[in-house]
C-alpha cells in the first residue's frame, strides 16, 4: 500500500512538473508553425498537436490560404502621357513561410511595393486604347512581372486583375461623346440597309407584277379578302373593261334626246 502511495504521488509530481515545464501547442488546418528553440528558427511544423518546451521553444503561426490584397487608386502615366487612376487586386498564398518571415521585414508590404512598380512600368508601355480595353493583357503583363518577385519572398502569386480605370473627367466626356456618335453610325447603317433591302423587295415585286399582270389582281382579292373580316369598312372599285366599252359605245352615238312627258325614253 506505501508503494502505490508512493508511486501515486510521484506521478502527480511528474505531472506538476511537467504542466510548468511543457506545453501543449496546437497548429490549425490551412496553417504551418514555424518552430524556434532559443530564438532560432528549428524547423516548420504542419498542422496537428505537439509538446514543446515551455522555457526555450514558441511556435510562429502562418496563414497557408489564399488571401487578397487591394492596391487602390494608383496614378500612373499610360504612353500617351495620360495620367489615370488604377486600382489593382492580388490573389496570392504564403508557400515558403520559413523565407517568407524571414528574407523580409513584412511579405504584404514588400508584395505591395512590388505592384506599384510592375502597374508603373507596364502602364508606361501601353497606349490609353489598350488600357481601357484591353485589360486581360495588362493583367498578364502584371502577373509575370509580380509572380517574379513574389517566389522570392515565399510567396505564390495567382493573379493580378484591374479593378477600376479611371479617366479624367475631360477624357470620359470625350470617350462618352465619342461612343455616341459611333453607336449613332451602327444606327444610320443598320437603317439604310434595311431600306435598301426593302426596295430590293419592291423592285422584285414590280419585275413580277409586268411580266405576270395577273399577280396584281390576285393581290388585290388577297387584301380584299384579309379587309374584309373587319367591319365598318368602305371598298371602292373601278369599273372593269366590259363597262369601260359600254360607256365609250354610247358616247360615240351622241347624247340621247330626253324623252316628252308621260313617255318612256327610248333605249
Amino acid at each position: 500500500m506505501t508503494h502505490v502511495l508512493l508511486a501515486v504521488v510521484l506521478l502527480l509530481a511528474v505531472l506538476l512538473t511537467a504542466r510548468f515545464v511543457v506545453r501543449k501547442t496546437v497548429v490549425p488546418e490551412g496553417h504551418a508553425g514555424l518552430l524556434y528553440t532559443q530564438g532560432r528558427y528549428e524547423r516548420t511544423l504542419s498542422a496537428g498537436l505537439y509538446w514543446l518546451w515551455r522555457a526555450t521553444q514558441h511556435v510562429e503561426l502562418v496563414d497557408l490560404r489564399l488571401r487578397s490584397l487591394t492596391v487602390p487608386g494608383q496614378e500612373v502615366l499610360c504612353r500617351d502621357q495620360v495620367t489615370l487612376k488604377v486600382s489593382v487586386a492580388v490573389r496570392y498564398a504564403v508557400v515558403a513561410p520559413d523565407v517568407a518571415h524571414h528574407r523580409v521585414q513584412s511579405y504584404t508590404d514588400h508584395l505591395y511595393l512590388a505592384v506599384q512598380l510592375a502597374l508603373r512600368t507596364e502602364a508606361g508601355q501601353h497606349p490609353l486604347e489598350e488600357l481601357i480595353s484591353g485589360r486581360v493583357a495588362l493583367s498578364e503583363g502584371l502577373l509575370a512581372r509580380v509572380a517574379e518577385q513574389a517566389r522570392g519572398i515565399g510567396l505564390a502569386v495567382e493573379a493580378v486583375e484591374l479593378k477600376d480605370v479611371m479617366l479624367p473627367a475631360e477624357l470620359r466626356r470625350a470617350f462618352a461623346e465619342a461612343l455616341k456618335a459611333r453607336k449613332e453610325g451602327l444606327a444610320t447603317l443598320e437603317k439604310a440597309r434595311g431600306e435598301t433591302a426593302a426596295l430590293r423587295s419592291l423592285a422584285n415585286a414590280a419585275r413580277m407584277v409586268e411580266q405576270s399582270p395577273a399577280l396584281l389582281q390576285l393581290r388585290t382579292l388577297q387584301t380584299l379578302g384579309s379587309a374584309s373580316t373587319t367591319p365598318g369598312n368602305t371598298f371602292v372599285v373601278g369599273m372593269g373593261p366590259h363597262l369601260s366599252l359600254l360607256g365609250r359605245r354610247r358616247s360615240a352615238a351622241g347624247p340621247t334626246e330626253p324623252a316628252p312627258e308621260g313617255e318612256p325614253a327610248a333605249e
